[in-house]
């Protein structure tokens, strides 16, 4: 009888090891990235015993990493109702219920299995490790504006207490100090850094240091710890990708290197796919990406949103701007807001930018894109783009606003951006900070002409009472004189000719008209404009000459 319960007991030890393993297996599948994989896993378990809460959780998580959050909530609601009233399963519920915005309904499911979790030892009331890290896991889900990350991380920081080997805690303590701000970027940096000291080869962990670097614009830095990533692990299929994104339009082939190690490392399903039709777009071969992604469509990725934004580019290089246009703003009116990346903006405000009178439209895309930027170099890129739009539109006064944004996360200004300023303040008839900006122009590049020509056009503009635009044509003339007078003797005459004809026709001073004349000939004795200008004005110098007196009439 002993020897019977002992094989019975040895029986259900050996499912028990059984099923860990196959838990095991389907969490490795989910850090891979491997969705399909690890749902066939589960789908198995659960078939085997439907009361599974572990792998019912998990099977939940498969659904979340595919953004499927109704068929997370339908997962966990019919365990529920199933009886398997389990916490873990309530905190795959609180999961959905935050992913959805209900703040307090998660929160209360978090605390209630936290509570019905803990266990005795040595006499103390202790929280259950995996219970305290899925709550952390569920915080870290979803952008900045999802979740309690404060609350995650009090959690997950007792969760690193109780178990110090804990690697997914880490990284999801890391996941959520970003989320707190950029200021607890060091407290993320040391949290993802210690799950490399539990785990020397943990892939994920490196990703995640990438990212950090890469929303700062530290493109060495994000490249070195992507590269470590499928270093230290070559089946880390993410790091792949985005190894392929950073290369995608910049070296074709090396994109396509990547690509394939991406594949190769990742379950054969629509989003493998997509990439591939990606590559093809990015290798030039706009009309086979196009083909690919119809072919796509109407199969494995029928209900694929980023499909329309694949067909947008595509259609946008093969010519067709209005196909463009409707794909785009097709994607931009379904997609979920927090899946849309700052590049479908770019692209949507750059096709805008195609259709007359859509300036405006176009601008607002591309204010969103900027916003969505967190380097300043992306944000400067988005700027001038919007700029030189807004000046192509004739919309100076706007193109003026947007280069004094410029200004403020811009510094020093190019000489480009200063002559741009300055044109754009003109154009709108903001003479002083043209005036302003023209005049900085030349102090800071006092041998470069653009400076000097605002300078004059600002004046010039300005003018219409006095002569007060003489002084900026004076110093005008000075600079193209030293530079080289011979080159640049046809521009100096059109200024004295300015300078001449305001003088004489609407100062009425033929006096420095005159002078203004001579110098024209002494520099070009032939100048047909002073020739013709000098005798007049030499009469109007002198005045009207007296009358002769007429002679006295004879008496008688």
């Amino acid at each position: 009888m002993k020897r019977l319960s002992f094989f019975i007991l040895s029986l259900v030890m050996a499912a028990q090891t059984l099923v860990a393993q196959t838990i095991d297996e389907a969490k490795q599948s989910l850090y891979y990235g491997r969705t399909t994989s690890a749902r066939a896993t589960l789908d198995k378990l659960i078939s085997a015993n439907p009361k599974n809460a572990e792998a019912i959780y998990w099977l939940g998580q498969t659904h979340l990493a595919n953004d499927d959050v109704a068929g997370a909530r339908t997962v966990y609601q019919n365990a529920l109702n199933a009886g398997v009233n389990d916490p873990i399963i309530w905190v795959g519920m609180g999961h959905v219920e935050m992913l959805q915005g209900q703040k307090d309904a998660a929160r209360q499911r978090f605390e209630s299995a936290i509570t019905n979790s803990m266990r005795k030892v040595k006499r103390e009331n202790v929280e259950d490790v995996n219970i305290l890290t899925a709550i952390g896991r569920a915080n870290a889900d979803g952008p900045s504006t999802i979740g309690d990350p404060i609350y995650a991380v009090e959690k997950l920081k007792r969760a690193v207490q109780l178990d110090p080997n804990n690697v997914d805690a880490f990284i999801n303590l890391g996941i959520n100090y970003l989320k707190i701000g950029s200021d607890r970027g060091g407290d993320a940096y040391e949290a993802f850094t210690n799950a490399i000291r539990v785990q020397a080869n943990n892939a994920r962990a490196r990703f995640r240091l990438g990212k950090i670097f890469q929303s700062q614009g530290n493109t060495e830095r994000f490249l070195e710890y992507y590269n470590q990533a499928v270093t230290s692990d070559p089946n880390y299929g993410p790091g792949y990708l985005e190894l392929y994104n950073y290369y995608a339009n910049r070296d074709v082939n090396k994109a396509r290197e990547y690509l394939e190690k991406y594949i190769a490392n990742s379950d054969r399903n629509c989003e493998t796919e997509f990439f591939y039709a990606d590559y093809l777009f990015r290798a030039g071969k706009y009309q086979e990406s196009l083909n690919k992604a119809k072919e796509l469509e109407a199969g494995i990725c029928k209900d694929y949103p980023r499909m329309k934004v694949l067909y947008a580019y595509n259609y946008d290089r093969l010519g067709d701007s209005l196909q463009a246009r409707r794909s785009i703003e097709s994607y931009l009116s379904t997609a979920a807001a927090e899946k849309i990346q700052p590049a479908d903006y770019e692209l949507a405000g750059m096709l805008m930018l195609k259709f007359p009178g859509e300036e405006t439209k176009a601008t607002s895309f591309l204010e969103k894109a900027m916003a969505a930027d967190t380097t300043t170099s992306g944000k400067i890129s988005y700027i001038t783009t919007i700029s030189d739009a807004l000046g192509k539109a004739g919309q100076y006064g706007e193109q003026l606003n947007w280069m004094r944004r410029l200004a403020t996360v811009k510094q020093p200004l190019t000489n480009r951006d200063m002559y741009i300023f300055a044109d754009a303040a003109i154009r709108a008839r903001q003479y002083t900070a043209a005036d302003s900006m023209s005049r900085a122009y030349i102090a800071k590049y006092p041998d470069q002409e653009y400076g000097y020509s605002l300078l004059v056009r600002t004046a010039k503009a300005a003018d219409t009472v006095s002569n007060n635009a003489f002084d900026e044509v004076e110093m005008y003339i000075d600079f193209l004189t030293k530079q080289d007078a011979a080159k640049n003797v046809d521009k100096i005459k059109r200024e004295y000719y300015y300078m001449a004809t305001v003088a004489s026709d609407r100062l009425k001073n033929y006096g420095t008209a005159l002078e203004i004349v001579n110098r024209i000939l002494a520099i070009d004795p032939n100048d047909a404009f002073a020739s013709q200008a000098k005798a007049p004005l030499e009469r109007a110098v002198a005045g009207p000459k007296a009358a002769p007196k007429a002679a006295p009439k004879k008496k008688g």
